[in-house]
């Protein structure tokens, strides 16, 4: 019988080959690990989605509880998960409830592979997605103009992370809010002061948690003078949603005030406004209005008549370049006319929105809902046919090496607006 010892090379190559195997071993029961812990997440995911469904069974009438930021389930949520609350991921942390306006809500848990799996109930479907990276500390990697429904689907860490308007924008005015709230805000930093029953109310809006409702009777939303209102001489545009709720009289005088500022009923007061509706000296049907005054005579420029469906959103814009005055509706031109009064100014009046003083005595009231309101000053946004914006206004100013702009393909701030 032949023993032979195992040389040092040997006994080398042979603790590789195991170290290999256990390797392999290691590898595979670290794969068997992962998937097991994503099964465990997809069912957990399964049970809280069956459990806010029930929830939601039991208070048909009430609105999901509204975190656009996400809360962690079992710890600063609201307890709508019954006893599916105690559930949490493999690794200890929770999974995330988010709803931006409490019809729709998603629960999101992080998969062995850092892809996102969530359930959404606006599609009622389970999706796996990758999330968005952070570069640098900003957000993005090119400087990009898109369009995203809320700041919540996109990447918002970061610093700067605070949501400023472009160049253009003097006032953009998203209506959001809780139900029945009172407080407005303006996206440039202007102070909003409310009026009447002027409030938010989630259940008819366009875009966002909320729109702002006008009752027709007092109600107004008011900003004070501001060099912003006066547009001189250069280009302007004013757009935004709005849905009336009654229709206009087709004889006599009934108009709709969307904004305005100045006061007819002082004499020397000058100023402008941009109205809807009927008037006999307008001509038939309903027409759009964007006039001024000089402090002594109004000089207005009125649109083509068209066809308004109450209850119902619509985009609506008066765009004036060059001398002209063109009139959109859902995107759509209506008219175009020369404008006579070049010089555009607020006469040291407050902006009005929904409201008109005019002459006589009379006031011009809007009533209906109103969203994603905003004037540019010194750019005419639209030239021709466009299609409308699918979603809310945003400049997301994050800077990046020093700039806001971004100064290279691998770090920038992304353009929403």
């Amino acid at each position: 019988m032949n023993n032979r010892a195992f040389t040092l090379i040997e006994l080398l190559v042979v603790i590789a080959i195991i170290g290999i195997l256990a390797g392999f071993i290691i590898v595979s029961m670290s794969g068997a690990s992962d998937a097991a812990n994503d099964s465990r997440r997809k069912a957990d995911i399964n049970q809280l989605a069956k459990a806010v469904m029930i929830w939601k069974t039991n208070n048909p009438d009430t609105l999901f509880p509204v975190d656009v930021d996400g809360c962690n389930i079992g710890d600063d949520c609201t307890d709508i998960f019954g006893s599916a609350s105690v559930l949490r991921d493999p690794n200890g942390s929770y999974y995330t409830y988010t709803s931006v306006d409490g019809t729709d809500f998603s629960i999101t848990s992080v998969l062995s592979n850092d892809n996102d799996y969530s359930f959404e109930s606006s599609t009622g479907r389970y999706i796996e997605s990758t999330p968005i990276t952070t570069i640098n500390g900003t957000c993005g990697t090119d400087n990009d103009t898109i369009t995203l429904s809320t700041p919540i689907n996109t990447c918002n860490t970061g610093i700067p992370t605070s949501v400023t308007t472009d160049s253009d924008t003097v006032l953009l005015m998203h209506m959001d809010g809780i139900d029945n709230g009172t407080v407005f805000s303006d996206q440039t930093g202007k102070t909003v002061t409310r009026y009447g029953d002027t409030k938010t109310v989630i259940g008819t809006k366009k875009f966002g948690s909320a729109a702002a409702y006008f009752d027709g009777s007092g109600d107004s939303l008011s900003l004070a003078d501001s060099d912003d209102w006066d547009f001189g001489i250069g280009d302007v545009t004013i757009d935004l949603w709005f849905y009336p709720t009654v229709a206009t009289a087709t004889s006599g005088e009934d108009l709709r005030t969307l904004i305005s500022t100045g006061n007819e009923g002082v004499s020397g007061h000058q100023g402008w406004n941009f109205t809807y509706g009927h008037h006999d000296s307008w001509g038939t049907g309903i027409r759009m209005g964007f006039g001024a005054t000089d402090g002594t005579t109004w000089y207005g420029v009125v649109s083509d008549p068209f066809d308004l469906i109450i209850n119902s959103w619509h985009h609506i814009a008066v765009v004036r370049t060059v001398g002209m005055e063109t009139y959109y509706l859902d995107g759509q031109f209506i008219s175009t006319h020369s404008f006579p009064q070049s010089i555009l100014t607020s006469g040291g009046i407050p902006l009005n929105i929904g409201y008109q003083y005019a002459f006589n005595g009379i006031h011009w009231y809007y009533r209906g809902y109103l969203d994603d309101f905003r004037i540019s000053k010194g750019v005419a946004r639209w030239t021709s046919n466009f299609t409308p914006p699918n979603a809310q206004y945003y400049w997301w100013n994050w800077g990046c090496n020093g700039v806001n702009g971004g100064t290279n393909s691998t770090c920038g701030a992304n353009k929403y607006q």
